[in-house]
């Protein structure tokens, strides 16, 4: 998912923020959670899918949340990646 970053308080942990589509989440994630390992600006997190519906999905990110564990997104607005089971 798309994600604002900046440095969190250790050196290799990151603060995220996503913030698209109804979907509001923040929380520090280890820099190998993110598809670019930035230090400060713009990148993507990788997400768990815990479950898909008809028209959306559950998702939980890596890390410490701040808000929610998981949040809930459209399946219109999933675009492809690398998919890990």
């Amino acid at each position: 998912m798309p994600c604002d970053v900046k440095p969190g308080p250790f050196p290799d942990e990151r603060l995220v923020r996503v913030k698209t589509d109804g979907i509001e989440w923040c929380g520090f994630v280890p820099a190998s959670g993110l598809r670019t390992p930035v230090n400060e600006g713009r990148t993507f997190v990788y997400t768990t899918v815990l479950e898909v519906h008809e028209d959306s999905f559950i998702a939980a990110f890596p890390g410490e949340s701040l808000t929610a564990s998981s949040v809930r997104g459209s399946l219109s607005r999933v675009t492809s990646g690398p998919l890990q089971t």
